[in-house]
């Protein structure tokens, strides 16, 4: 059967590499170069013995008793010679390894229609059981030359780098991958938004003021911030939320990221800072914290201290989504739980309340009950109109 199809193959002229790739699959532990070698030999052994009808042109280098011998093999129908010309690219990769500072690669290839006809014409012919793509084994054997020649470490899993061999063009290009900061942070004053607003609106975030010391050290071109939630603009979060940043295109990726933290601008505070992942933002974004909120309350109406005790039938809220974010939230009601709540008496017109709520609960409707869309609530509890004047996340439950 191996023999049959290496036949089939070998009808146009095929270099070791795109041979043996078509059976890559078969015997691990042998480059592509070694299987061809090795299946070509054999296919000259049964041509020399009379069991197979070949030319001596697809067997360069072996003598065969019944034909002249061919010391040079034609160029490949299949690769058209693509592996004798990468030490080329592997040279046009390395000037481009000087323009940012990394550890680990990866290497891609866009191939030409030529070379993507070839193959598939070659598909055609033989089938495709046991091979594997010529743009796979070009970025193999790319990589292997890159990783002797700069240094550097080939990685297929979230390399720093990639560099992709463009065989239209016959370039080189590298793509920086972003770097990531995992952190946690405490905003401490209200009126700052959690990432930065496209209209300008406001003047700084939690993310352009925790991206600043990072951008300067790395040079990166952009920057995105990726929350565990978030509170709004005018809370303050005491707590620690956790967060990663990510820099774009980052230039220098060895840093101190602990020392970089204490960098940041007043009004936040970032601890635990240290090296991430997409993993971890994808988990980040995933994941259902359930938080812990203290806020001011103010009536319009009078209020007694043994009226707070009401508030203790606040258990399971069905809550239609807030009429302040219905630009950018569907129109749902959720079921919603408050797992705990606690209050403190001022005066007749004012209370604290602390309240540790399931993961998406609004607390700030909570308490006004927005006009009904937020059921049980506060104020209607209470029986007199309530407004939340001041909100602090304080605490920030992780699972």
């Amino acid at each position: 059967m191996i023999i049959e199809k290496a036949l089939k193959i070998l009808a146009q002229p095929v270099c070791d590499h795109c041979l043996g790739r078509q059976f890559s699959q078969l015997l691990s532990g042998f480059t592509n170069v070694e299987r061809g070698r090795a299946i070509r030999m054999v296919v000259a052994m049964a041509a020399d013995a009379g069991n197979a009808n070949i030319d001596a042109s697809s067997v360069p280098g072996f003598t065969l008793r019944t034909k002249p011998s061919v010391s040079e093999a034609a160029q490949c129908s299949v690769c058209f010679g693509i592996f004798n010309e990468l030490a080329t690219y592997v040279k046009k990769a390395a000037l481009q390894a000087k323009k940012a500072e990394f550890a680990t690669f990866l290497v891609g290839t866009r191939p030409s229609s030529e070379l993507a006809t070839a193959e598939d014409n070659l598909w055609e012919r033989v089938g495709i059981d046991h091979c594997e793509p010529l743009k796979a084994e070009i970025n193999r054997e790319a990589g292997k030359l890159i990783e002797k020649h700069i240094g550097k470490k080939f990685s297929a899993k979230r390399p720093d780098v990639v560099f992709l061999i463009d065989l239209n063009t016959n370039t080189v290009s590298m793509e920086i991958n972003p770097l990531f900061i995992y952190g946690e942070y405490q905003k401490l004053k209200r009126g700052i938004p959690q990432t930065r607003w496209p209209s300008g609106k406001y003047k700084t975030s939690v993310e352009q003021i925790t991206a600043k010391p990072f951008m300067k050290v790395t040079n990166g071109s952009g920057h995105k911030f990726h929350g565990a939630g978030r509170e709004d603009i005018d809370a303050r979060c005491l707590a620690w939320r956790p967060f990663v940043l990510e820099i774009l295109d980052p230039k220098k990726r060895d840093i101190n990221a602990p020392a970089l933290a204490k960098k940041v601008g007043a009004g936040v505070k970032i601890r635990n800072a240290r090296i991430s992942n997409i993993e971890e933002v994808r988990k980040l974004k995933d994941a259902k914290l359930d938080k812990t909120y203290r806020a001011l309350v103010k009536t319009s109406g009078l209020i007694k201290r043994k009226d707070l005790a009401k508030l203790s039938a606040l258990k399971e809220i069905n809550q239609q989504t807030p009429r302040r974010v219905l630009h950018r939230r569907s129109d749902l009601m959720r079921r919603r739980s408050v797992k705990g709540i606690k209050t403190k008496y001022i005066n007749s017109k004012s209370f604290e309340i602390t309240v540790k709520g399931q993961s998406g609960l609004y607390i700030k409707e909570l308490i006004s009950g927005d006009e009904g869309r937020t059921n049980p609530s506060v104020s209607g509890i209470l029986g007199v109109p309530c407004v939340c004047k001041e909100l602090d996340v304080i605490a920030v439950h992780m699972k």
